[in-house]
């Protein structure tokens, strides 16, 4: 495998930005390990459209894509025909950079803002992949971001999103009274202090449409197609498919 990445020509800035970094990490790590988020099965169905729908070598761009564990379960190797990850985060693309040596393709590593990324870039991809960070940001941006995406894609290529998804008629607040609901009774592996942290992540920075909002956002961005692939078992996630 042949690796460039940005992240990698710099050093971490200081010791206590490690520290922040690690303590957050760990807590993820415990939301994969037990599988709160549901990525496991948005993992695998994932993995079955890229083998049975693609069905042919592919260049991916991996947006957000941390310690890229995830996407690593998803593919197959020899697959894909060149990987791009982009993160903010130096010490996570350092994690993606040993997670991705299985693969033989070139790999690509840049830190850098995922919306920034695709609006900048000139590469054509075949799949973009984005799971739990767009909705991060308001819905105007959303739609801008997904613009952005669908110029950059194929004309057989694919956008997924694997994000959390309001029922239709539901509202942010609702939702997230859900959310808490449902993590209090199911994350039993969190202290009580990384529950309050990951709660007040929550409540403040997400913010996810419902399911009619993210399929007119596939249709106002350009692509021709929105189908959605997974719903998770608490229904707080969805997986999204839209195509040109």
């Amino acid at each position: 495998m042949a690796t460039t990445a940005a992240s990698q020509s710099k050093p971490v800035v200081d010791a206590e930005a490690l520290e922040i970094f690690q303590n957050q990490w760990d807590v993820y790590r415990k939301f994969l390990t037990h599988d709160y988020l549901s990525n496991a099965e948005a993992c695998r169905v994932l993995r079955d459209f890229l083998a049975h729908d693609v069905a042919r070598p592919f260049r991916i761009l991996d947006l957000a894509c941390g310690d890229a564990s995830g996407i690593v379960r998803a593919i197959e190797p020899s697959q894909v025909e060149a990987y791009r990850g982009v993160d903010l985060s130096a010490p996570a693309l350092a994690l993606a950079a040993r997670n991705l040596a299985p693969l033989t393709c070139a790999v690509e590593l840049a830190e850098a803002d995922f919306t920034t990324a695709v609006r900048t870039s000139a590469n054509v991809n075949d799949i973009v992949w984005i799971s739990l960070s767009l909705h991060h940001l308001e819905t105007p941006a959303k739609l801008a971001f997904m613009r952005d995406v669908r110029a950059s894609i194929a004309a057989d290529g694919a956008f997924l999103v694997y994000e959390p998804t309001r029922r239709d008629g539901e509202d942010r607040a609702q939702f997230l009274d859900r959310f808490e609901v449902i993590g209090r009774r199911d994350w039993t592996e969190l202290t009580d202090g990384e529950f309050a942290e990951a709660l007040k992540h929550v409540r403040t920075c997400d913010l996810p449409e419902t399911v009619a909002t993210w399929h007119d956002l596939g249709r106002e961005a350009g692509f021709a197609r929105s189908q959605e692939l997974y719903k998770s078992p608490t229904d707080l996630f969805r997986l999204f498919l839209y195509t040109p």
